[in-house]
């Protein structure tokens, strides 16, 4: 990603992606310009509590998911770097499911036929879980599409990102990978 674009995109959270509750616990500038750099940022807090139903209706939780590398991503169908990162973000999961990793598509806040058209034209390699009401991405501090988090096998939260990655590069999957290791 560009630093023009980089900026532009720090410029537009801070602007008009951060609701209200937001901030209240807006990141510091430092924190967020970390988290839009080029590669990922270190997790500095607990893990957030993730349970959302399927496709299926499905309730899952991040729990299930105990001793396996996870990345959850936050996503909506009007996010124009989202549909850019699935494709390498899915071939990434493909490549390494056998090792344990997992992708967690969290859709946020948009209704079925949304989701499925999305899907459609842009399938993804792992669990697509609905964000409803936008609740999760709440507790996530999510404020603004794509939004990725890296946990590790033991539940704990060790990466995020806000923007579009380049998943092929490998300062964004040898991290990934790395962990799938430890």
């Amino acid at each position: 990603m560009s630093s023009a674009r980089r900026r532009l995109l720090q410029a537009g959270l801070i602007l008009t992606a951060a609701p209200a509750w937001a901030w209240a616990a807006w990141p510091t500038q430092e924190v967020l310009k970390a988290a839009t750099g080029p590669g990922w940022a270190d997790w500095r807090d607990e893990t957030p509590p993730l349970a959302l139903p399927d496709l299926d209706g499905r309730e899952r939780m991040l729990c299930e998911f105990e001793n396996l590398v996870v990345v959850v991503s936050f996503w909506a169908s009007w996010c124009e770097p989202c549909r850019e990162e699935f494709p390498a973000m899915s071939a990434l999961a493909r490549k390494h499911h056998d090792a344990g990793l997992r992708l967690l598509a969290v859709n946020n806040a948009e209704s079925r036929s949304k989701i499925d058209a999305f899907l459609h034209a842009w399938p993804v390699e792992g669990l697509v879980l609905s964000d409803r009401n936008g609740a999760a991405a709440k507790e996530w501090g999510v404020v603004g599409m794509p939004a990725n988090f890296v946990i590790d096998r033991t539940g704990a939260l060790r990466y995020w990102h806000l923007g579009a990655l380049d998943w092929s590069q490998p300062a964004v999957a040898d991290p990934v990978v790395t962990l799938l290791r430890a």
